[in-house]
């Protein structure tokens, strides 16, 4: 791809995506950098800037992970691939089952130095865990930590057993391990149990397997042998029961339909296949699967994040990563606590995150946390604000910035003594003025983010937003202001 006279190599940071006219533009780096576009519903956020830039990152190749909010997204972005020519390109994830990926097995598998640690798997179930309790209104309570930090201890346990035996992990394999646990030291010594229960049969496998293995691993197999033959079956029933019904409830919805298919078989896809410019789109969208569809978009997206921070650019620079989009329509379906410290460092691994939403408020409803959301925001260094209402337009106000302006006023004025009888020869007296000051005044005030045309036919089609890119300026006559107001046409 080229600038001006400049060739550059493919996938170079200066490489333009979209040209926003007077000699601006939109380059890969800052899509690197993140992007938020806020829009009340109906100002064409999504047909407008949305589609603007999703073009723009199909036709420079880029791979990319697609979540799904509402029913139609699937088919929007099957449409943008075919008018972009990569529809080839596109991996459908849906109830159907014909993409799977067990993410389980793909952790503990991973080649890498980093790669079959039970904490990292564990990490994955935490966050499942997480997208079942914001599905759930009614989680919660006093008791909250310790019963997460009891989960933890107990899927982390679970994790670790078959990791020792050198069984290949997965969700249902799980499931067996716990449900046949021993509950009572009783149990331990019961023939039966020894000889059906798959716990027992796995803790053989593992003492065999770590015999002779290094010291630090037979020591983690000695912790994890104490959970299950003295922890597990001295706890109080009351909290083992609550323990385990914890455990089903998260694990339920990953071993029934319709997500046994997707996340509890075999894998044909993984998040790195977009690192070779394939697009995956999780069309399992909230609107109709609720909290499966929430799980799913959930689990692929950690599991593409953390795979995209293993990534490193080539040191000598005369390459470069492919880059891959993490795109999210209706974000606040889909934001965690994660999602700051990722985009902190995705720039250096070629990840760029679009995030869409309506404001401010629904990212706090989710994260619970202004300083979480700040961290967010902070670290999506393009904003585009659309037509919209309430706090967020005063937010991008305060976030475009003030200027001391010259402002003149002028006043008139007439009076008499009301006392005295009017007299034709005294009229009374007459004052008038004029002053100048500098008064301190928004770039853009709150109200104007109201007026942004909206597209469709009433607009001509045309959607307005106004764009903030942190660090740039653009030219307006004499002054350069933060800010661009870009018309986007969505035909």
């Amino acid at each position: 791809m080229t600038i001006g006279k400049k060739n550059l190599p493919e996938f170079h940071p200066q490489t333009v995506l979209r040209d926003w006219g007077d000699g601006h533009s939109f380059r890969l780096a800052d899509a690197q950098t993140g992007v938020c576009v806020f829009g009340a519903t109906g100002s064409g956020k999504t047909s407008g800037p949305a589609k603007h830039l999703a073009y723009g990152y199909l036709a420079a190749g880029m791979g990319g992970l697609v979540m799904c909010a509402k029913k139609e997204e699937a088919i929007q972005w099957q449409k943008w691939a075919q008018e972009t020519g990569r529809e080839d390109d596109l991996v459908i994830i849906d109830a159907k089952g014909t993409n799977r990926f067990n993410f389980m097995n793909w952790e503990s598998e991973r080649p890498e130095e980093g790669g079959g640690l039970s904490i990292n798997i564990v990490h994955l179930l935490d966050e499942v865990a997480g997208a079942i309790a914001e599905g759930d209104k009614n989680a919660g309570g006093g008791n909250e930590k310790f019963w997460a930090d009891a989960l933890h201890n107990l899927n982390s346990n679970l994790v670790d057993l078959p990791i020792l035996a050198k069984i290949p992990v997965s969700l249902p394999l799980l499931r067996e391990i716990a449900s046949s646990a021993a509950i009572s030291f009783e149990q331990l010594n019961d023939e039966a149990w020894k000889k059906e229960s798959a716990c027992a049969r796995i803790l053989r496998e593992a003492d065999l397997a770590t015999v002779d293995a290094d010291p630090e691993v037979r020591a983690d197999f000695e912790e994890c042998k104490k959970y299950w033959e003295k922890d597990f079956p001295s706890l109080a029933e009351e909290t083992r029961s609550s323990i385990m019904l914890n455990f089903t409830v998260l694990i339920r919805p990953l071993v029934t339909r319709p997500l046994r298919k997707l996340f509890s078989s075999d894998t044909n896809v993984t998040p790195e296949d977009t690192f070779a410019g394939k697009i995956i789109i999780v069309n399992l969208p909230v609107q109709e699967f609720r909290v499966a569809g929430r799980i799913t978009n959930l689990c692929w997206k950690y599991c593409f994040q953390v795979a995209v921070l293993r990534r490193m650019q080539p040191v000598n620079r005369e390459s470069f990563l492919r880059p891959v989009f993490l795109w999210a329509d209706e974000a606040q379906n889909f934001v965690s606590k994660f999602d700051s410290e990722y985009q902190a460092v995705a720039r250096s691994a070629g990840g760029c995150s679009v995030y869409l939403t309506q404001n401010i408020e629904s990212l706090r409803r989710v994260l619970k946390n202004d300083d979480a959301v700040d961290s967010l925001l902070g670290n999506l260094q393009c904003k585009i604000f659309c037509q919209n209402a309430g706090n967020t337009n005063e937010w991008a106000a305060k976030l475009l910035g003030q200027r001391w302006l010259n402002i003149t006023s002028t006043n008139a004025g007439s009076s008499r003594n009301e006392s005295m009888p009017a007299m034709p020869q005294q009229p009374g007296s007459h004052n008038a003025g004029v002053s100048r000051g500098e008064q301190l005044r928004f770039f853009v005030e709150p109200s104007a983010f109201t007026t942004l045309k909206r597209g469709g036919e009433q607009h001509g089609f045309q959607v307005e937003a106004i764009v903030y890119n942190g660090g740039h300026l653009y030219a307006n006559g004499k002054e350069s202001l933060p800010y661009k107001l870009i018309t986007f046409n969505q035909r």
